[in-house]
């Protein structure tokens, strides 16, 4: 049996819903209809429990006649419901706004993040904080101008976070580098991504071709043949010179692919890439033709290519703009240079740097 409280408390609500509800229905109000809202919709906020109020009086952030003081209100009484002011009232002082964007609890950044009128320096402090949450929603809103510091906030965390690199995906954003965001990327979109580091690769003029050394190859598939996944990970970290945890996504692709791009970057043979196929994922191991599919992307893409796409997803290099560089300069090119590990020089004589 319900206590009086709780019937009150559950009668407030509804009073509240239905005052909400009949205010939202007509598009204007007079003045003084509005300051009869205002002072029944506050004094039963004050009644009620955060998360009530969240839910119930969501409508009012949605529509243009609702009272300031509402949002006003709302701010004060914190959680879900502070959630809902910073993300739509209108009214907020922007010196509010930054400091929440700097310092403020997660759960008000992220909503922060989804306002349409973020400017430049509030983006910025969002972007800075590293959370998933903030940086999923700060992707996914639309309306928010992403500069070039932001850009590369989202793009580094979105190599270790495959919902915000989807999302980043969706936001169809040219100043973005799809190659990063491979692992998040659709049968088609990874096509697209792999056909432009081709036309890439083949405008650059030629690169001697380069062959995994002996012993990284042979324990490589040594570790292939006996299913150790966290071996290969070390292997490929050591030898791409990125993080284990990314050589670890690249083995975990389920469509084959982007492991398939860091043997033909790294140079392995089709032969043993072809037994490495063998022994991975069931989805991959098991569908002959899908092993013939990532058999003929490793034997067709250009190994610049193949370096461009790996190095983006990775971190393992800080991109195209560099290429031209390094591969001017590879005469000087540094004894520890990038994938030095995994590769040998098919012209011992030469060096070539990948170096990031």
């Amino acid at each position: 049996m319900q206590s009086d409280k709780s019937r009150r408390r559950i009668a407030d609500a509804s009073l509240l819903r239905a005052v909400v509800d009949q205010f939202v229905q007509r598009p204007a109000h007079p003045i003084s209809d509005i300051k009869q809202f205002e002072r029944l919709a506050i004094g039963l906020m004050d009644l009620l429990d955060v998360d009530e109020v969240a839910r119930v009086v969501r409508p009012l952030c949605f529509y243009s006649e609702t009272p300031r003081t509402i949002f006003a209100r709302l701010l004060e009484k914190g959680g879900a419901c502070a959630e809902l002011a910073l993300a739509f009232s209108p009214s907020l002082p922007r010196e509010h706004l930054l400091a929440t964007a700097r310092q403020g609890e997660r759960s008000l950044a992220r909503a922060l993040a989804q306002r349409t009128d973020l400017d430049r320096e509030i983006v910025e402090a969002l972007a800075q904080r590293g959370e998933a949450e903030t940086l999923r929603a700060l992707a996914a809103n639309w309306s928010a101008h992403l500069d070039a510091a932001a850009r590369r906030a989202l793009m580094q965390a979105a190599r270790d976070d495959i919902t915000l690199a989807r999302i980043l995906l969706d936001r169809d954003d040219r100043a973005l580098e799809p190659e990063a965001l491979f692992l998040a990327a659709t049968r088609l979109e990874r096509t697209g991504i792999i056909l432009n580091a081709c036309r890439r690769a083949l405008s650059g003029g030629h690169m001697e071709m380069r062959h995994a050394e002996p012993a990284f190859v042979s324990r490589l598939e040594g570790a292939a043949l006996r299913r150790d996944r966290d071996a290969m990970a070390a292997l490929l970290a050591d030898a791409l010179e990125c993080r284990k945890e990314r050589a670890r996504a690249v083995i975990s692709d389920v469509q084959g692919e982007a492991l398939a791009l860091a043997l033909a970057a790294l140079g392995v043979d089709p032969d043993v890439a072809t037994r490495v196929f063998l022994c991975a994922d069931p989805a991959i191991s098991h569908d002959v033709e899908r092993v013939r599919a990532l058999l003929a992307l490793v034997r067709s893409t250009p190994q610049r290519a193949a370096m461009q796409i790996v190095a983006a997803m990775t971190g393992a290099a800080r991109g195209e703009r560099d290429a031209a560089r390094r591969l001017a300069s590879r005469d000087e090119a540094p004894a520890g240079s990038t994938w030095r590990r995994g590769l040998q020089r098919v012209e011992p004589a030469r060096k070539f740097d990948q170096s990031a």
